[in-house]
Formats: structure tokens, sequence, C-alpha cells
């Protein structure tokens, strides 16, 4: 007797190894997929612009990046000491607002130049539920804890969704013929909404993706991984709202079988023990030195020659 439901994810239309260049931009959990594939020596960029959730947003920031967007400072304001814009992250916060700016504008420039080289863009949906800035009448990608007053909570409609992406994805595949996109909705529960409003808001993001699909766009179901295979909270961490880290080593797992060969899988294992040992720390720093030594000696041994693919590691575990 089977008591599971579980999910057969074919190969998608796209192959990864250490030589692909990948970008990844969206959710939380593309941290938590992105930092795997890191840890395993993939040539991945992570949210170069910052954690993302709605399909708004992540579509303005790549969007900024092939128009070579500038950031201004009149768009920018301050909270708790830093300077802030709610078209990102807080991660491009700092307390002068020339540095921040100018951190702004490069990471279009870093996200212009990965996206235009990159061989494969892996984008994370989180939510279809927005927060419009009333007196601009722009989707915010971060409120920054600014007053609620100042926000309409609104949910963006699937046929919104497919024509700004679908105008997105045209232009993107032109700039970069040789790049292949993979869609996928986090499986992480935006529960401040309500139950009810949030798997509404994960069902038109499954919705519009799916009118996506084409030549060069593919689907990877994380959420139905997390939804209908696991099924249980027991795969959640204690929030009750992220999936607990087996449940992302699952779905981790499943991700490799559908984008990678064997061969591949088996050496990103030994990379991934490699900077895992080159993270133990030795209390003779003297024995550390020899350890690290001896590391650093087994991954040029396992680069074969790749010094790009060396210095990739020696970069990761600095």
């Amino acid at each position: 007797m089977k008591w599971r439901t579980e999910i057969s994810v074919p190969r998608l239309d796209t192959e990864i190894n250490h030589a692909t260049s990948v970008v990844m931009i969206g959710s939380c959990f593309t941290d938590e997929i992105g930092h795997r594939l890191q840890n395993q020596l993939f040539d991945v960029s992570v949210n170069p612009s910052g954690i993302l959730f709605n399909p708004e947003s992540i579509a303005d920031t790549i969007a900024d990046a092939l128009d070579e967007k500038r950031f201004t400072a009149d768009e920018l304001f301050e909270v708790d000491g830093t300077w802030r814009t709610l078209r990102r992250h807080s991660r491009f916060s700092l307390p002068d607002r020339d540095a921040t700016l100018e951190l702004l504008n490069s990471s279009i420039d870093t996200t212009r130049s990965r996206l235009l080289s990159a061989d494969l863009l892996i984008v994370t949906l989180g939510s279809a539920i927005v927060h419009r800035h009333i007196p601009s009448g722009k989707v915010a990608a971060n409120c920054h804890k600014q007053p609620s007053q100042l926000f309409s909570v609104e949910k963006l409609r699937a046929d919104d969704i497919v024509a700004r992406w679908q105008s997105l994805l045209s232009t993107l595949l032109k700039l970069n013929p040789g790049l292949k996109v993979v869609f996928t909705v986090s499986p992480v529960r935006h529960i401040g909404y309500g139950l009810q409003r949030d798997r509404l808001s994960k069902s038109t993001l499954i919705v519009a993706v799916n009118e996506l699909l084409g030549e060069r766009v593919n689907y990877f179901p994380s959420y139905e991984i997390i939804v209908d295979d696991l099924r249980d909270y027991r795969w959640y961490a204690e929030d009750m709202v992220h999936p607990s880290s087996q449940a992302v080593d699952y779905v981790y797992d499943i991700f490799r079988s559908a984008t990678m060969t064997p061969q591949t899988i088996a050496t990103a294992e030994k990379w991934g023990k490699l900077t895992r040992r080159m993270a133990h720390r030795h209390t003779s720093p003297q024995a550390e030195l020899r350890f690290r030594d001896e590391t650093a000696a087994m991954a040029k041994e396992l680069a074969t020659g790749d010094n790009a693919l060396f210095q990739r590691f020696i970069s990761l575990t600095q």
C-alpha cells in the first residue's frame, strides 16, 4: 500500500553541469536551493538584486537590468539610520545615501551582466499578493515597515502576470539567444494573509506560469512536491511557514535528478564534501592551516585542470 503521492518529475529541457552559468531570482526559497548549488560548486548567482516575492517586482528587477535603469537619490528614504528603496530588499541599505545608491546601481549592472551571459534563469515566484504604494501607484518589492496606510493590499490577476512576463521573456530571450528559463512556485506559506488567500495566491501563480511555458521555458514543481508529496507539517520548520532543511534537501534532490546527469551529481557530492571539510575549524592554527592546505590540494585534483573551477572553490571557502 502506498501512503504518499510521489511527484514524478520528468527531465527538464535543460541540463546543468559545473560549466553552466545559472541565475536564480525570487523568494527566500531561491536562497535555499541556490546555496545548495553554490556549496556543490555550481556557477550560480543567487538573488543578485535581493530577495523578491511577487512576480511584478521580479519582472521590474529584470527589466531594470535589461534597460540599465538607474536609481536616483530622490527615491531613497531613511529607516532606522539606513537608506532604502521600496523597489529592493533591505539588503541594499547603508547609513550613507550615496553609498546605498552606488550599491543599488552596481547590482543592476551585475544582474544585467549575469542575465545576458547566463545559460539558465530560475525564477521562484512566492506570492501573487502585493502591496501597492498609494502615493506612487507602484508595487513595492519590500515595504520596509512603512506605515500600512501608505499601501493597498491587492492580488495580481493571472492574465496581468502573463501579459507582463510574455513581453519580458520575449525581450530577454532575444537579448540572450542561448538562455533557458525555469519557473517554480515557492512552497513557503504566506499565512499572514490567511490560509485561503494564500492558497488562492499560489494557484494564481501556477495558472499564470502554465501560460508562459513553451520552447526554452519550463516548470519545476517545488510547491507541489512539498504540498502534495511530503504533505505533512513535520516537513516544516518550527514557524510552520518555511519548509524544513530536510524538506528542502528532498526538493533539491528531485531538482538535480531533473536537470543533471548521474556523473554531474556524483561530482557535485564530492565538491559538497570538500566545501564542508574546508569549513571545519581546529583549535590549533597550525593544524587548521595544514588541514586547509590538504583540502585545497584535494580540490585541485578534483578540478582536473579546470583553474576557474578551482578558483571558485577557493573563493567560496575563504
